[in-house]
């Protein structure tokens, strides 16, 4: 059993642990199914909220259960027992899902939903972008120059994201051994505090920090396309409960549908509902045009036949296979092939959908 094996099958154990104390769902007294979704202090992440305030969910028999956690950690989360639905981007359900089906803690993907097009690594501005550089030298120069400039300083990234995978990926492509540069694990919101620290050349930034970075001064230094990113986040649900409650999983989706339209619809109320949950996790609260401009660097499906287009069908940009497969020969590429899943099992958004177009 491989290091990185052991470690994921103890994150899992804790969490059953975790599991046990806080309760199993179940139906409670007033015939609703209790749901434990995973909260995390995103603008994308929440949207579902505003069904919650307005009753959407519990008119579809469904009580929802907001447990806190981070999105990075919502697979294992998810998958221990902590929650029974919860988000997570395809590529990252790609890297895990092998260890968990041989920890027998399956999370399956039920549907991609929304397309992130704002993930980028921001610097101090001394640092020379790529796109600058792009300016004055050739592709191959340009990429040779960017990377000399960070050689020995810190990356400060979250450890297996799609951030890290994008990186990595665009300095093989450039001739460089990612191994020779240092790679720090950081939350996102941790790395751009370390860029106060002249030995931090790069941190990873979201939709969400991005407009923080901006604010401190901060300069893109990659964008998506510099990356070459297909970030596709979407609904991940622990597989013993999709299996007892399939119906309330595709109630919720498509539930879902309508709390995002009216959401999208209604900024300023839906702000205020994002605000009032950030505050109480004891987050801090982005202003209300920081929160409009983190939102404009996602597009959302709003419906199951535009889920289909974006994401399920093979002639689309964002295909859910390309960031899947992308993952798995990284994997392979790093010595990894035990880590690697022989097939996609775990991903089941074609027959979760055709069921939504269906109702």
């Amino acid at each position: 059993m491989s290091r990185r094996l052991y470690l994921s099958i103890l994150v899992v154990l804790a969490l059953v642990i975790f599991s046990a104390v806080t309760g199993c769902p179940k139906p409670n007294t007033k015939g609703l199914t209790r749901m434990r979704i995973a909260g995390t202090p995103h603008q994308d992440t929440t949207l579902y909220m505003w069904g919650m305030q307005n009753g959407y969910f519990r008119d579809r028999g469904l009580e929802l259960d907001v447990r806190d956690t981070t999105f990075n950690e919502q697979i294992e989360f998810a998958a221990g027992g902590g929650c029974d639905i919860a988000m997570a981007t395809v590529d990252e359900i790609a890297a895990k899902s092998r260890n968990l089906t041989l920890a027998n803690r399956r999370a399956l993907y039920v549907m991609p939903a929304w397309l992130f097009e704002g993930q980028i690594f921001v610097s101090r501005p001394d640092l020379v972008s790529l796109a600058e550089l792009k300016q004055q030298y050739s592709p191959e120069e340009a990429h040779h120059r960017f990377f000399e400039q960070i050689r020995g300083k810190i990356i400060a990234v979250p450890e297996g994201s799609s951030y890290d995978q994008g990186l990595r990926r665009l300095m093989k492509a450039s001739g460089y051994d990612p191994g020779s540069f240092r790679f720090v694990n950081s939350q996102l919101e941790a790395g751009i505090n370390g860029l106060s620290d002249r030995n931090v050349a790069l941190a990873a930034a979201g939709i969400v920090e991005r407009p923080e970075a901006e604010r401190r001064g901060y300069k893109v230094a990659l964008d998506s396309l510099d990356l070459e990113m297909i970030v596709i986040a979407g609904f991940i649900c622990r597989s013993e409960f999709y299996a007892e409650h399939r119906d309330a999983v595709d109630a919720f989706l498509s539930t879902w549908f309508k709390s995002v339209n009216e959401a999208l619809e209604h900024p300023r109320e839906n702000y205020e509902i994002f605000q009032s949950y950030l505050s109480n996790r004891g987050a801090k609260v982005p202003s209300f045009d920081e929160y409009q401009r983190a939102l404009k660097y996602t597009r959302f499906a709003r419906n199951p036949a535009e889920v289909r287009s974006m994401f399920l069908d093979e002639t689309a940009l964002s295909f859910w296979r390309k960031p899947w497969d992308a993952r798995v020969q990284q994997l392979r590429d790093s010595g990894q092939t035990d880590q690697a899943p022989s097939n996609t099992d775990d991903f089941i958004a074609n027959e979760v959908v055709s069921r939504l177009a269906a109702q």
